[in-house]
């Protein structure tokens, strides 16, 4: 019984010495490696700094003549400074991966079965700002892999052709969705070609989409789109939709866009649907609003008539007269320390018994 006790600490022992040689082995690989990587990369990561400073004028020959080991090694520097650059450097820098085959490598990459290559993939072609990507990024916005989603709408946002915009709305409608605030960023990055396909969604019966196609119509500043807009924010069935429909308003600053605000207004209207007009009255921006929002100032919900005051002073002089005089006028009432809180950020003086309290 001893005798195996020994045999089998022996075994353990050479099992152990195995495994700690074995970690030690691969950690003098790792760093001869790595040696070796930062040696071979050492020369390419010099000519591409020159070329960055040189704003791309110069070098492009000299990285194109770049061994193919030793570009792999200088590779992530190469692609770090892609996604950085704007203008002429990163046009002629794109010269540069397209002559040595970089497009067709990472186009093959996004069928891979690995979700890492196809992100890697979809980021580079993104950052390629490469059209030619478009469909097949746009076949990846269905990818079984959440994070894969992520990097093919950044991706198709940095290259911003417009013709992916439905796409991007019906992966809205799909499982698991990514968040609403990147598509909407990426949907702005389409620019004013994509009004039409938005306002056309606003039609869509998902309600998140439909939020969304208003958020980046606002933020487009799609004016034609006013109209439309209108229509959604008193008939919409969904109240983050009319929330979203009235925040869309008051960013495109039209004069049309005033009535829909101020009837949204109306004491029956729910409270945060009021509240969203009002602050959408302050982006307005127009004096022609002082008169509803100061009728808000005494709204029995807080939000209400707290962002009312807030939105009267950003009207100005006009906005400012109205919380002043409604500040005097009724001291001591909610509505008085809403018109006073508004006006201390404007650093505006009160006078009488109205500054006393």
């Amino acid at each position: 019984m001893v005798g195996v006790f020994r045999l089998v600490l022996v075994i353990l022992l050479g099992v152990v010495l195995l495994v700690g040689a074995g970690i030690i082995a691969v950690r003098l690989l790792r760093r001869a490696r790595n040696r070796r990587l930062a040696a071979l990369a050492a020369g390419p990561r010099r000519s591409l700094l020159a070329f960055v400073a040189d704003n791309g004028e110069q070098g492009a020959e000299d990285l194109i003549a770049i061994p193919e080991d030793a570009w792999r090694a200088a590779l992530p520097a190469a692609r770090s400074l892609l996604g950085k650059l704007r203008g002429e450097a990163h046009a002629a820098l794109v010269s540069v991966f397209l002559h040595r085959g970089a497009a067709r490598a990472a186009l093959a990459d996004l069928r891979s079965r690995s979700a890492v290559r196809r992100a890697r993939a979809a980021q580079l072609l993104g950052d390629l700002e490469l059209r030619q990507a478009v469909p097949e990024l746009c076949r990846l916005l269905t990818d079984r892999d959440h994070e894969v989603r992520v990097v093919a709408v950044r991706s198709l946002g940095r290259i911003g052709d417009p013709a992916a915009a439905w796409r991007l709305i019906a992966s809205l409608d799909l499982h698991d969705p990514v968040p609403s605030l990147l598509a909407t960023h990426t949907l702005v990055q389409l620019g004013a070609d994509a009004e039409v396909t938005l306002s056309a969604a606003l039609d869509h019966p998902e309600a998140r989409v439909r939020a969304v196609c208003l958020d980046a119509l606002g933020l487009i500043g799609a004016t034609g789109a006013a109209v439309r807009m209108a229509r959604v924010l008193r008939e919409d069935g969904n109240l983050d939709v009319r929330v979203a429909a009235a925040a869309g308003l008051g960013r495109l600053g039209t004069r049309t866009a005033y009535q829909p605000l101020a009837a949204a207004l109306d004491p029956t209207r729910p409270p945060a649907l009021r509240a969203a007009a009002a602050r959408a009255l302050g982006d307005l921006g127009s004096p022609v609003a002082v008169p509803a929002l100061a009728a808000r100032l005494g709204d029995g919900d807080f939000h209400v008539a707290h962002d009312a005051a807030l939105s009267l002073r950003r009207l100005g002089p006009d906005g400012i007269a109205a919380l002043r005089a409604r500040a005097e006028a009724e001291p001591g009432t909610p509505a008085a320390a809403h018109c006073r809180e508004s006006l201390a950020h404007a650093e505006v003086p009160l006078t009488g018994m109205a500054a006393a309290r």
